[in-house]
Protein backbone atom coordinates (compact mmCIF):
# COMPACT_ATOMS: atom_id res chain seq x y z
CA UNK A 1 0.00 0.00 0.00
CA UNK A 2 2.77 2.38 0.76
CA UNK A 3 4.70 1.42 -2.65
CA UNK A 4 1.28 2.75 -4.38
CA UNK A 5 1.55 6.12 -2.68
CA UNK A 6 5.08 6.61 -3.85
CA UNK A 7 4.11 5.22 -6.98
CA UNK A 8 1.03 8.21 -7.00
CA UNK A 9 3.79 10.61 -5.77
CA UNK A 10 5.72 9.82 -8.58
CA UNK A 11 2.75 10.30 -11.05
CA UNK A 12 2.09 13.73 -9.31
CA UNK A 13 6.41 14.58 -9.58
CA UNK A 14 5.41 13.97 -13.53
CA UNK A 15 2.98 16.69 -13.39
CA UNK A 16 6.23 18.99 -12.24
CA UNK A 17 5.54 19.85 -8.67
CA UNK A 18 7.82 21.35 -6.05
CA UNK A 19 8.27 20.84 -2.35
CA UNK A 20 8.23 23.83 -0.10
CA UNK A 21 11.25 25.23 1.88
CA UNK A 22 9.77 26.81 4.38
CA UNK A 23 11.42 30.12 5.12
CA UNK A 24 13.63 30.38 2.02
CA UNK A 25 11.34 32.12 -0.48
CA UNK A 26 8.29 33.97 -0.02
CA UNK A 27 5.24 31.40 -0.58
CA UNK A 28 2.70 31.11 -4.05
CA UNK A 29 -0.77 30.80 -3.96
CA UNK A 30 -2.63 28.42 -6.50
CA UNK A 31 -4.12 31.78 -8.51
CA UNK A 32 -0.66 33.13 -8.03
CA UNK A 33 1.48 30.19 -9.62
CA UNK A 34 -1.10 30.03 -12.46
CA UNK A 35 -1.02 33.88 -13.03
CA UNK A 36 3.19 33.46 -13.13
CA UNK A 37 2.68 30.23 -15.86
CA UNK A 38 0.14 32.32 -18.09
CA UNK A 39 2.68 35.09 -18.22
CA UNK A 40 6.25 33.22 -18.55
CA UNK A 41 5.11 29.92 -19.96
CA UNK A 42 7.13 29.68 -23.50
CA UNK A 43 4.00 27.69 -24.92
CA UNK A 44 0.95 30.35 -23.78
CA UNK A 45 3.09 33.19 -25.27
CA UNK A 46 3.74 31.44 -28.92
CA UNK A 47 0.05 30.92 -29.14
CA UNK A 48 -0.24 34.59 -28.48
CA UNK A 49 2.65 35.59 -30.84
CA UNK A 50 0.82 33.01 -33.98
CA UNK A 51 -2.80 35.30 -32.92
CA UNK A 52 -1.72 38.71 -33.33
CA UNK A 53 0.39 37.08 -36.75
CA UNK A 54 -3.15 36.13 -37.87
CA UNK A 55 -4.42 39.71 -36.56
CA UNK A 56 -2.05 40.87 -39.37
CA UNK A 57 -3.69 39.10 -41.76
CA UNK A 58 -7.47 40.36 -41.17
CA UNK A 59 -5.77 43.99 -41.58
CA UNK A 60 -4.06 42.83 -44.95
CA UNK A 61 -7.64 41.20 -45.98
CA UNK A 62 -9.42 44.71 -44.73
CA UNK A 63 -6.99 46.94 -46.97
CA UNK A 64 -7.59 45.39 -50.30
CA UNK A 65 -10.73 48.11 -50.29
CA UNK A 66 -7.43 50.51 -50.08
CA UNK A 67 -5.95 51.56 -53.74
CA UNK A 68 -3.36 49.86 -55.31
CA UNK A 69 -0.75 50.36 -57.73
CA UNK A 70 2.95 50.95 -59.04
CA UNK A 71 5.35 53.25 -60.35
CA UNK A 72 8.27 52.45 -62.53
CA UNK A 73 10.60 54.50 -63.29
CA UNK A 74 14.58 53.79 -64.91
CA UNK A 75 17.17 55.85 -66.98
CA UNK A 76 18.78 55.48 -69.99
CA UNK A 77 21.48 57.00 -72.28
CA UNK A 78 20.13 57.45 -75.86
CA UNK A 79 21.47 59.17 -79.29
CA UNK A 80 21.16 62.35 -81.02
CA UNK A 81 17.71 62.03 -82.64
CA UNK A 82 16.52 65.08 -85.04
CA UNK A 83 13.55 65.15 -87.35
CA UNK A 84 13.71 65.33 -91.40
CA UNK A 85 11.49 66.70 -93.02
CA UNK A 86 9.85 65.90 -96.64
CA UNK A 87 12.70 65.70 -99.82
CA UNK A 88 12.62 68.94 -102.37
CA UNK A 89 11.84 66.42 -105.33
CA UNK A 90 8.68 65.35 -102.54
CA UNK A 91 5.57 65.28 -104.72
CA UNK A 92 1.75 64.84 -103.73
CA UNK A 93 -0.73 62.60 -104.90
CA UNK A 94 -1.26 64.26 -108.49
CA UNK A 95 2.54 64.49 -108.77
CA UNK A 96 2.27 67.93 -108.53
CA UNK A 97 5.58 69.36 -106.26
CA UNK A 98 5.67 69.95 -102.92
CA UNK A 99 6.83 72.93 -100.86
CA UNK A 100 10.10 71.88 -99.16
CA UNK A 101 8.73 73.66 -95.11
CA UNK A 102 11.58 75.32 -93.22
CA UNK A 103 13.88 74.53 -90.75
CA UNK A 104 12.11 75.70 -88.12
CA UNK A 105 8.70 73.42 -89.24
CA UNK A 106 10.37 70.23 -89.63
CA UNK A 107 8.75 68.60 -86.36
CA UNK A 108 5.39 69.73 -87.63
CA UNK A 109 6.25 67.97 -91.29
CA UNK A 110 9.11 65.36 -89.61
CA UNK A 111 8.79 62.02 -92.40
CA UNK A 112 11.97 60.54 -91.14
CA UNK A 113 14.73 60.70 -88.74
CA UNK A 114 18.33 61.34 -88.98
CA UNK A 115 19.33 57.40 -87.45
CA UNK A 116 17.26 54.96 -89.84
CA UNK A 117 17.45 50.78 -89.36
CA UNK A 118 20.36 50.73 -91.68
CA UNK A 119 22.62 52.39 -89.34
CA UNK A 120 24.57 49.39 -87.75
CA UNK A 121 25.32 48.86 -83.75
CA UNK A 122 28.41 50.37 -83.51
CA UNK A 123 27.12 53.74 -85.32
CA UNK A 124 23.77 53.48 -82.75
CA UNK A 125 26.78 53.32 -79.79
CA UNK A 126 28.64 55.84 -80.70
CA UNK A 127 25.87 58.33 -81.05
CA UNK A 128 25.07 58.24 -77.78
CA UNK A 129 24.54 61.95 -76.55
CA UNK A 130 21.98 62.31 -74.19
CA UNK A 131 19.89 60.62 -71.32
CA UNK A 132 16.13 59.20 -71.35
CA UNK A 133 14.52 59.53 -68.13
CA UNK A 134 10.68 57.99 -68.18
CA UNK A 135 8.48 57.22 -65.44
CA UNK A 136 4.99 55.76 -65.34
CA UNK A 137 2.19 55.36 -62.75
CA UNK A 138 -1.16 52.89 -62.24
CA UNK A 139 -3.38 52.86 -59.26
CA UNK A 140 -6.24 50.95 -59.19
CA UNK A 141 -9.13 51.48 -56.81
CA UNK A 142 -11.70 48.29 -56.03
CA UNK A 143 -15.41 49.93 -56.67
CA UNK A 144 -17.11 46.40 -56.35
CA UNK A 145 -15.58 43.04 -55.89
CA UNK A 146 -19.06 40.99 -55.15
CA UNK A 147 -18.40 40.20 -51.64
CA UNK A 148 -14.86 39.13 -52.45
CA UNK A 149 -13.30 41.07 -49.66
CA UNK A 150 -15.51 40.66 -46.85
CA UNK A 151 -15.67 36.93 -47.72
CA UNK A 152 -11.74 37.06 -46.87
CA UNK A 153 -12.00 39.60 -44.06
CA UNK A 154 -14.48 37.00 -42.58
CA UNK A 155 -11.95 33.98 -43.05
CA UNK A 156 -9.30 36.04 -41.35
CA UNK A 157 -11.11 36.98 -38.56
CA UNK A 158 -12.83 33.20 -37.98
CA UNK A 159 -9.27 32.11 -38.12
CA UNK A 160 -7.93 34.79 -35.29
CA UNK A 161 -10.62 33.52 -33.02
CA UNK A 162 -9.61 29.73 -33.60
CA UNK A 163 -6.06 30.84 -32.95
CA UNK A 164 -7.12 32.47 -29.90
CA UNK A 165 -9.47 29.43 -28.55
CA UNK A 166 -6.33 27.33 -29.12
CA UNK A 167 -4.18 29.54 -26.93
CA UNK A 168 -6.69 29.70 -24.32
CA UNK A 169 -6.63 26.02 -24.29
CA UNK A 170 -2.85 25.62 -24.34
CA UNK A 171 -3.13 27.72 -21.10
CA UNK A 172 -5.66 25.81 -19.64
CA UNK A 173 -3.62 22.87 -20.13
CA UNK A 174 -0.63 24.51 -17.77
CA UNK A 175 -3.45 25.64 -15.69
CA UNK A 176 -4.11 22.03 -15.12
CA UNK A 177 -0.43 20.98 -14.69
CA UNK A 178 0.38 23.64 -12.40
CA UNK A 179 -2.73 22.63 -10.47
CA UNK A 180 -1.19 19.28 -10.68
CA UNK A 181 1.94 20.50 -9.05
CA UNK A 182 0.11 22.70 -6.55
CA UNK A 183 -1.44 20.02 -4.63
CA UNK A 184 1.49 17.63 -5.42
CA UNK A 185 3.48 19.58 -3.03
CA UNK A 186 1.14 19.54 -0.46
CA UNK A 187 0.64 15.95 -0.93
CA UNK A 188 4.42 15.52 -0.70
CA UNK A 189 4.46 17.89 2.41
CA UNK A 190 2.36 15.87 4.75
CA UNK A 191 3.50 12.43 3.34
CA UNK A 192 7.00 13.34 4.75
CA UNK A 193 4.89 15.01 8.44
CA UNK A 194 3.34 11.48 8.39
CA UNK A 195 6.84 9.81 7.92
CA UNK A 196 8.45 11.67 10.38
CA UNK A 197 5.51 11.10 13.13
CA UNK A 198 5.94 7.28 12.40
CA UNK A 199 9.58 7.71 12.92
CA UNK A 200 8.59 9.26 16.26
CA UNK A 201 6.59 6.11 17.54
CA UNK A 202 9.15 4.03 16.13
CA UNK A 203 11.78 5.87 18.17
CA UNK A 204 9.76 5.38 21.30
CA UNK A 205 9.49 1.69 20.15
CA UNK A 206 13.09 0.83 19.90
CA UNK A 207 13.73 2.80 23.33
CA UNK A 208 11.39 1.14 25.08
CA UNK A 209 12.65 -2.46 23.88
CA UNK A 210 16.41 -1.44 24.48
CA UNK A 211 15.72 -0.57 27.90
CA UNK A 212 13.92 -3.70 28.55
CA UNK A 213 16.88 -5.77 26.85
CA UNK A 214 19.67 -4.01 28.64
CA UNK A 215 17.44 -4.42 31.87
CA UNK A 216 16.19 -7.96 31.36
CA UNK A 217 12.74 -7.14 32.02
CA UNK A 218 9.41 -7.01 30.05
CA UNK A 219 8.86 -9.67 27.44
CA UNK A 220 10.74 -7.77 24.75
CA UNK A 221 12.97 -10.20 22.81
CA UNK A 222 15.96 -9.94 20.26
CA UNK A 223 13.43 -10.51 17.47
CA UNK A 224 11.35 -7.45 18.51
CA UNK A 225 14.04 -5.15 17.91
CA UNK A 226 15.14 -7.35 14.87
CA UNK A 227 10.93 -6.19 13.55
CA UNK A 228 11.19 -2.54 14.50
CA UNK A 229 14.33 -2.36 13.08
CA UNK A 230 13.16 -3.76 9.34
CA UNK A 231 10.18 -1.16 9.80
CA UNK A 232 12.34 1.72 10.49
CA UNK A 233 15.15 0.68 7.64
CA UNK A 234 11.48 0.79 4.80
CA UNK A 235 10.34 3.81 6.75
CA UNK A 236 13.56 5.52 6.13
CA UNK A 237 13.98 4.53 2.22
CA UNK A 238 10.66 5.99 1.68
CA UNK A 239 11.23 9.40 3.79
CA UNK A 240 14.26 9.51 1.16
CA UNK A 241 12.68 8.07 -2.20
CA UNK A 242 9.80 11.06 -0.93
CA UNK A 243 12.31 13.78 -0.91
CA UNK A 244 14.04 12.42 -4.05
CA UNK A 245 10.83 12.83 -6.61
CA UNK A 246 10.17 16.00 -4.74
CA UNK A 247 13.14 17.58 -5.51
CA UNK A 248 13.57 16.24 -8.78
CA UNK A 249 10.37 18.03 -9.27
CA UNK A 250 11.29 21.59 -8.27
CA UNK A 251 13.19 21.97 -11.27
CA UNK A 252 10.48 21.14 -13.80
CA UNK A 253 7.91 23.10 -11.99
CA UNK A 254 10.24 26.45 -12.56
CA UNK A 255 10.01 24.67 -16.22
CA UNK A 256 6.84 25.01 -16.57
CA UNK A 257 6.29 29.27 -14.76
CA UNK A 258 8.70 29.90 -17.66
CA UNK A 259 10.63 33.04 -17.55
CA UNK A 260 8.46 34.83 -14.42
CA UNK A 261 9.30 31.75 -12.17
CA UNK A 262 11.37 33.01 -9.34
CA UNK A 263 14.49 31.46 -8.08
CA UNK A 264 13.35 30.31 -4.46
CA UNK A 265 9.85 28.33 -5.26
CA UNK A 266 7.37 27.41 -2.25
CA UNK A 267 4.14 27.25 -2.15
CA UNK A 268 1.27 28.18 0.58
CA UNK A 269 0.98 26.66 3.86
CA UNK A 270 -2.34 26.38 3.88
CA UNK A 271 -3.87 22.82 5.13
CA UNK A 272 -3.85 20.00 2.41
CA UNK A 273 -7.66 19.17 1.95
CA UNK A 274 -10.14 18.30 -0.53
CA UNK A 275 -11.76 21.29 -2.54
CA UNK A 276 -15.75 21.25 -1.77
CA UNK A 277 -16.99 20.39 -5.10
CA UNK A 278 -21.30 20.79 -5.33
CA UNK A 279 -23.15 17.74 -5.97
CA UNK A 280 -24.35 18.01 -9.93
CA UNK A 281 -25.30 16.12 -12.61
CA UNK A 282 -23.01 15.21 -15.85
CA UNK A 283 -25.12 16.59 -18.27
CA UNK A 284 -24.55 19.86 -16.51
CA UNK A 285 -20.74 19.67 -17.12
CA UNK A 286 -21.77 18.01 -20.49
CA UNK A 287 -23.51 21.46 -21.32
CA UNK A 288 -20.65 23.82 -19.79
CA UNK A 289 -18.08 22.24 -21.75
CA UNK A 290 -20.25 22.68 -25.06
CA UNK A 291 -20.35 26.57 -24.01
CA UNK A 292 -17.11 27.47 -22.04
CA UNK A 293 -14.24 25.02 -23.66
CA UNK A 294 -11.55 26.50 -25.69
CA UNK A 295 -11.76 23.66 -28.07
CA UNK A 296 -15.23 23.82 -28.66
CA UNK A 297 -14.69 27.61 -29.62
CA UNK A 298 -11.96 27.04 -31.28
CA UNK A 299 -13.88 24.34 -33.64
CA UNK A 300 -16.71 26.24 -34.22
CA UNK A 301 -15.03 29.44 -35.34
CA UNK A 302 -12.76 26.84 -37.91
CA UNK A 303 -15.75 25.71 -39.56
CA UNK A 304 -16.76 29.66 -39.95
CA UNK A 305 -12.88 30.19 -41.43
CA UNK A 306 -13.86 26.83 -43.71
CA UNK A 307 -17.00 27.96 -44.87
CA UNK A 308 -16.25 31.65 -46.02
CA UNK A 309 -13.11 30.22 -48.06
CA UNK A 310 -15.25 28.38 -49.54
CA UNK A 311 -17.87 31.56 -50.55
CA UNK A 312 -14.42 33.49 -51.60
CA UNK A 313 -13.97 31.13 -53.88
CA UNK A 314 -17.12 30.51 -55.23
CA UNK A 315 -17.28 34.67 -55.52
CA UNK A 316 -13.83 34.51 -57.71
CA UNK A 317 -15.57 33.55 -60.59
CA UNK A 318 -17.27 37.21 -60.70
CA UNK A 319 -15.67 40.19 -61.95
CA UNK A 320 -14.49 42.98 -60.50
CA UNK A 321 -15.49 46.54 -61.10
CA UNK A 322 -12.52 49.23 -60.57
CA UNK A 323 -10.98 52.83 -61.26
CA UNK A 324 -8.08 52.93 -62.80
CA UNK A 325 -5.81 55.84 -62.69
CA UNK A 326 -2.31 56.14 -64.91
CA UNK A 327 0.23 58.62 -65.68
CA UNK A 328 3.80 58.94 -67.60
CA UNK A 329 6.05 61.50 -67.38
CA UNK A 330 9.18 61.24 -70.37
CA UNK A 331 11.83 63.13 -71.46
CA UNK A 332 15.05 62.68 -73.42
CA UNK A 333 16.45 66.42 -74.35
CA UNK A 334 18.34 65.36 -77.07
CA UNK A 335 15.50 63.79 -79.35
CA UNK A 336 13.39 65.89 -81.38
CA UNK A 337 9.52 65.33 -81.12
CA UNK A 338 7.37 65.38 -84.28
CA UNK A 339 4.10 67.34 -84.02
CA UNK A 340 1.60 64.49 -84.73
CA UNK A 341 -1.19 63.46 -82.42
CA UNK A 342 -0.94 60.03 -84.27
CA UNK A 343 2.25 59.39 -83.27
CA UNK A 344 3.47 57.59 -80.53
CA UNK A 345 7.06 59.16 -79.09
CA UNK A 346 7.80 57.42 -76.11
CA UNK A 347 10.67 59.84 -75.23
CA UNK A 348 8.96 62.93 -75.16
CA UNK A 349 5.91 62.81 -73.44
CA UNK A 350 3.17 63.81 -70.78
CA UNK A 351 -0.13 62.23 -69.99
CA UNK A 352 -2.54 61.19 -67.63
CA UNK A 353 -5.51 59.28 -68.13
CA UNK A 354 -8.71 57.70 -65.81
CA UNK A 355 -11.06 55.00 -66.57
CA UNK A 356 -13.60 52.87 -65.46
CA UNK A 357 -12.75 49.26 -66.04
CA UNK A 358 -14.39 45.73 -65.50
CA UNK A 359 -12.31 42.34 -65.30
CA UNK A 360 -14.13 39.56 -66.16
CA UNK A 361 -12.31 36.20 -65.20
CA UNK A 362 -12.66 33.06 -68.23
CA UNK A 363 -10.67 30.57 -65.99
CA UNK A 364 -13.87 29.58 -64.85
CA UNK A 365 -13.23 25.76 -65.22
CA UNK A 366 -10.26 25.58 -62.62
CA UNK A 367 -12.06 28.44 -60.28
CA UNK A 368 -15.68 26.33 -60.31
CA UNK A 369 -13.50 23.47 -59.32
CA UNK A 370 -11.90 25.13 -56.76
CA UNK A 371 -15.43 26.39 -55.22
CA UNK A 372 -16.39 22.32 -55.16
CA UNK A 373 -13.07 21.26 -53.31
CA UNK A 374 -13.74 24.38 -50.24
CA UNK A 375 -17.43 23.67 -49.91
CA UNK A 376 -15.91 19.98 -49.28
CA UNK A 377 -13.64 20.92 -46.98
CA UNK A 378 -16.12 23.15 -44.85
CA UNK A 379 -18.05 20.18 -44.64
CA UNK A 380 -15.41 17.90 -43.63
CA UNK A 381 -14.49 20.38 -40.79
CA UNK A 382 -17.49 20.82 -39.56
CA UNK A 383 -18.05 17.10 -39.61
CA UNK A 384 -14.84 16.38 -37.65
CA UNK A 385 -15.91 19.27 -35.03
CA UNK A 386 -19.09 16.99 -34.45
CA UNK A 387 -16.60 14.00 -34.11
CA UNK A 388 -14.62 16.03 -31.93
CA UNK A 389 -17.63 17.55 -29.55
CA UNK A 390 -18.44 13.28 -29.26
CA UNK A 391 -14.82 13.18 -27.56
CA UNK A 392 -15.36 16.21 -25.60
CA UNK A 393 -18.00 14.99 -23.83
CA UNK A 394 -16.89 11.11 -23.13
CA UNK A 395 -14.11 13.21 -21.79
CA UNK A 396 -16.18 15.38 -19.46
CA UNK A 397 -17.97 11.87 -18.10
CA UNK A 398 -14.91 10.08 -17.56
CA UNK A 399 -13.49 13.55 -15.54
CA UNK A 400 -16.95 13.12 -14.09
CA UNK A 401 -17.04 9.71 -12.63
CA UNK A 402 -13.34 9.93 -11.03
CA UNK A 403 -14.08 13.37 -9.57
CA UNK A 404 -17.08 11.36 -7.67
CA UNK A 405 -15.36 8.31 -7.00
CA UNK A 406 -12.15 10.05 -5.58
CA UNK A 407 -14.64 12.55 -3.26
CA UNK A 408 -16.56 8.73 -2.10
CA UNK A 409 -13.41 7.21 -1.51
CA UNK A 410 -12.01 10.14 0.39
CA UNK A 411 -14.71 9.69 2.88
CA UNK A 412 -14.50 6.10 2.96
CA UNK A 413 -10.82 6.16 3.45
CA UNK A 414 -10.80 8.77 5.49
CA UNK A 415 -13.00 6.92 8.66
CA UNK A 416 -10.62 3.99 7.78
CA UNK A 417 -7.89 6.47 8.84
CA UNK A 418 -9.66 7.45 12.15
CA UNK A 419 -9.78 4.01 13.12
CA UNK A 420 -6.32 3.34 12.71
CA UNK A 421 -4.72 6.60 14.22
CA UNK A 422 -7.37 5.30 17.54
CA UNK A 423 -5.49 1.58 16.56
CA UNK A 424 -2.43 3.04 16.64
CA UNK A 425 -2.68 4.97 19.98
CA UNK A 426 -4.33 2.56 21.96
CA UNK A 427 -1.47 0.08 21.70
CA UNK A 428 1.00 2.54 21.76
CA UNK A 429 -0.16 3.08 25.37
CA UNK A 430 -0.64 -0.63 26.37
CA UNK A 431 2.91 -1.09 24.53
CA UNK A 432 4.35 1.54 26.79
CA UNK A 433 3.25 -0.31 29.86
CA UNK A 434 3.85 -3.57 28.38
CA UNK A 435 1.14 -5.12 27.90
CA UNK A 436 0.64 -5.33 23.89
CA UNK A 437 3.59 -7.11 22.16
CA UNK A 438 5.83 -5.63 19.46
CA UNK A 439 4.08 -7.47 16.51
CA UNK A 440 0.75 -5.90 17.44
CA UNK A 441 2.63 -2.48 17.77
CA UNK A 442 3.91 -2.78 13.87
CA UNK A 443 1.05 -3.96 12.59
CA UNK A 444 -1.41 -1.35 14.06
CA UNK A 445 1.53 1.28 12.87
CA UNK A 446 2.01 -0.21 9.38
CA UNK A 447 -1.96 -0.50 8.71
CA UNK A 448 -2.23 3.54 10.37
CA UNK A 449 0.42 4.88 7.96
CA UNK A 450 -0.96 3.21 5.02
CA UNK A 451 -4.06 4.38 5.74
CA UNK A 452 -3.13 8.14 6.13
CA UNK A 453 -0.79 7.14 2.68
CA UNK A 454 -4.46 6.40 0.98
CA UNK A 455 -6.13 9.17 2.67
CA UNK A 456 -3.96 11.76 1.78
CA UNK A 457 -3.92 10.22 -1.95
CA UNK A 458 -7.14 10.19 -2.17
CA UNK A 459 -7.35 13.90 -1.39
CA UNK A 460 -4.75 14.26 -4.22
CA UNK A 461 -6.79 12.61 -6.95
CA UNK A 462 -9.96 14.39 -5.48
CA UNK A 463 -8.82 17.61 -6.29
CA UNK A 464 -6.85 16.76 -9.49
CA UNK A 465 -9.63 15.43 -10.41
CA UNK A 466 -11.82 18.64 -9.93
CA UNK A 467 -9.19 20.35 -11.71
CA UNK A 468 -9.37 17.88 -14.84
CA UNK A 469 -12.96 18.55 -14.36
CA UNK A 470 -12.60 22.24 -14.74
CA UNK A 471 -10.20 21.67 -18.13
CA UNK A 472 -12.77 19.36 -19.45
CA UNK A 473 -15.74 21.76 -19.35
CA UNK A 474 -13.76 25.21 -19.50
CA UNK A 475 -15.42 26.51 -16.21
CA UNK A 476 -14.57 26.50 -12.53
CA UNK A 477 -15.51 23.15 -10.57
CA UNK A 478 -14.96 23.95 -6.73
Amino acid sequence: MFRQTVIGIACAASALFAVARPGLAKTYTLPELIELARKGNPGVQAGGVAAEAMESQVSEARRNWLPSGDITSFVTAVPHIQCIGPRADATDIMGNALPVPSYTNKQENCVSTNITPTHDFADYIRGLKGVWFRSDLKIVQPLYDFGKISAGVAAAEAGVAALRQKQAAAASDVELNVTKAYWGVKLARDLLDALDEGSGYIDTAQKKIEEQLAEGSGNATVTDRLRLRTVRAELDARILETKRLADFAQSGLRTLLGTEAPNDLEVDDGPFEPVAVPARPVIYYEQAALLNRPEVRALDYAVKAKVALSVLERRREYPDLALVATGTFSTAPTIESPDNAYLNNPFNSLSAGLAATLRIPLDLGPKLARASRMRAEAEETDLRRQEALGGIAFEVRKAHGELTEAAARVEAVHKGEKAGKAWVTAVSQNFSIGIAETRDFSDALTAFFAMRARYLQSVFDLNVAAASLARATGAPVP
